[in-house]
């Protein structure tokens, strides 16, 4: 993606801050295996589909949940009614991030959809950032509480702000009491979802609902990893999805989210189809927003 000279000269002004004079300051690059995240979405494409309370969706929770305990993550559970997957990567600060991706798909597309970019691009993502974190616990800030939201499409042909939504808003709603694995809200200090990031010609530009101080902190830390903003960069209109809860409930909130699947305007030709298939995603797309993550994540809120 071809960026605005404007764009490139103030993310690199953001980046020239953060002590490219020193060498012992410069972020460790190359820690997220994008190969091995690129199997992890394999691996959910290969169920089929995967709507919310379906055969596939029970199965794509079963290997979420067992692949977060193999990469070490604590406290891994699963909430009710909605199936969200919950764990913790412990840091040394009480206060909490929560990193998010929901892992069903759309129900009403047909039998052999695969949902390679939504949602299995978001989930493997988040899978390899808890490998990562998980060796490096406790973090020096804050917790990272990874949640893999169920039931973020809306049913059918309901309309999306009644239906959809539904495991995240279950998850703020258990935040308010601290129950079921939600860390307590008055905790939560910010909110990063990762939603359609496989797409081969990767575009995340700032989603209008998000937060611009998060976005920002993750497009310098784009720049930092290998002197370029891309994917990120310009702006986009607003898109109802996971962040919105949290957003809702005050907490600042992100969605990396490239909502031009597939030629044409957004949301793209491709997005609910039956062309979201694995041909369409890339694994260079998967390592570019989960190297830039894993250097902003330590930073923030």
């Amino acid at each position: 993606m071809r960026l605005p000279t404007a764009v490139i000269l103030v993310l690199g002004a953001l980046a020239a801050g953060c002590g490219d004079d020193d060498p012992d300051s410069a972020p460790a690059t190359d820690r997220f295996d994008a190969e091995r995240a690129f199997s992890d979405l394999e691996a959910q494409v290969a169920i089929g589909p995967r709507p919310a309370g379906s055969p596939g969706g029970r199965e794509v929770v079963e290997l979420i949940a067992d692949r977060l305990r193999e990469a070490g993550a604590e406290d891994v559970r699963v909430q009710r009614p909605w199936r969200n997957v919950v764990a913790t990567i412990p840091g040394r600060s009480q206060d909490s991030v929560v990193v998010g991706a929901h892992h069903d798909t759309k129900d009403d597309v047909g039998p052999g959809f695969q949902g390679a970019n939504d949602g299995a691009s978001g989930v493997a993502v988040v899978l390899e950032l808890a490998r990562v974190l998980a060796a490096e616990a406790p973090l020096p800030g804050s917790s990272v509480r990874l949640a893999l939201f169920d039931a973020e499409e809306a049913r059918g042909d309901r309309d999306f702000t009644e239906d959809g939504t539904r495991g995240s808003r279950q998850y703020v709603e258990y935040a308010a009491t601290g129950e079921q694995g939600s860390p307590p809200l008055d905790e939560i200090e910010a909110m990063v979802l990762f939603d359609l990031v496989g797409d081969c010609e990767l575009q995340i530009p700032r989603e209008a609902n998000s937060d611009a101080g998060l976005y920002s902190a993750l497009a310098a830390a784009a720049v930092e990893v290998d002197g370029t903003a891309a994917p990120f960069g310009g702006e986009a209109a607003g898109v109802l999805d996971d962040h919105i809860p949290f957003a809702e409930a005050g907490v600042p909130a992100v969605d990396l989210i490239d909502f031009t699947f597939g030629p044409g305007p957004s949301p793209g030709a491709w997005w609910h189809t039956a062309e979201d298939t694995i041909d369409k995603v890339c694994a260079e797309s998967l390592d570019a927003v989960g190297e830039a993550a894993l250097v902003a994540l330590p930073r923030l809120p």
